[in-house]
């Protein structure tokens, strides 16, 4: 299984890669460093694998990301071709859009018109989702364009909701027009419950067994700087 991930600029140290590498031994991981294309900014350099010669269903992950439990059953699900696999973004609610951004997996050679319409015009793609207000900048809406671009000819498979969650700092809640970090992990834990029948999203610094993957998303939410961050990655070390 090749994976793919990106770390441009300088905002995530080694220490994420380290952490990727050590949880996914075994995969073949590879790293993109620097943009593809001058024109191409941040995270939207996922958009690179899509050009890719290569027969086989590839992963494309952020680097955000706390992997848990059975992790591993998350890279190998199962994707046909025609088909485009993607976390939920449960999250947002009853929201227009349904993926997340964190966790793609699909064939290259199915995806090749979308790399093509996203490098006819990036930056009229780049502002796109910002400029009609889907999302928020300076650089965003990825996800958005993904989903629109896949609908157009490919089938969208989620993974369960009870799979994935994001999560947030308290650094993050203080720093947003968000809630309290309490009444913001008490609204997470009973979207949760209700979207999957489970009992708790998360108990203490505990993630229901059932998660796979904990995405930190938000321009300022790191996983290193939540207070459960070292327990959760010791084994990994």
């Amino acid at each position: 299984m090749i994976v793919y991930c990106v770390r441009i600029g300088d905002k995530y140290g080694p220490d994420y890669e380290q952490y990727v590498e050590r949880m996914l031994k075994g995969y073949d991981i590879r790293w993109i460093r620097e943009p593809y294309d001058p024109r191409v900014v941040l995270q939207w350099n996922k958009m690179l694998p899509m050009s890719l010669d290569i027969d086989e269903p590839i992963c494309v992950i952020d680097i955000d990301l706390v992997f848990l439990n059975d992790y591993r059953a998350l890279f190998e699900t199962p994707v046909k071709r025609g088909e485009f696999l993607a976390i939920p973004g449960w999250w947002r609610g009853e929201a227009d859009y349904s993926i997340n951004g964190g966790f793609f997996k699909y064939y290259p050679a199915d995806c090749r018109y979308i790399y093509d319409k996203f490098m006819s015009d990036p930056w009229y793609w780049q502002r796109y989702y910002i400029e009609n207000g889907t999302t928020v900048g300076p650089v965003n809406g990825e996800q958005y364009f993904v989903e629109d671009s896949v609908n157009e000819n490919l089938k969208l498979k989620l993974i369960p909701d009870a799979w994935v969650t994001r999560w947030a700092t308290k650094k993050t809640v203080e720093y947003s027009d968000w809630d309290s970090y309490d009444a913001w992990s008490i609204r997470m834990n009973l979207e949760y419950m209700r979207r999957t029948g489970n009992k708790y999203c998360v108990m203490g610094g505990d993630f229901h067994p059932d998660i796979k993957l904990v995405h930190f998303t938000n321009s300022i939410n790191k996983p290193d700087q939540w207070e459960h961050y070292e327990e959760h990655i010791q084994g990994s070390l």
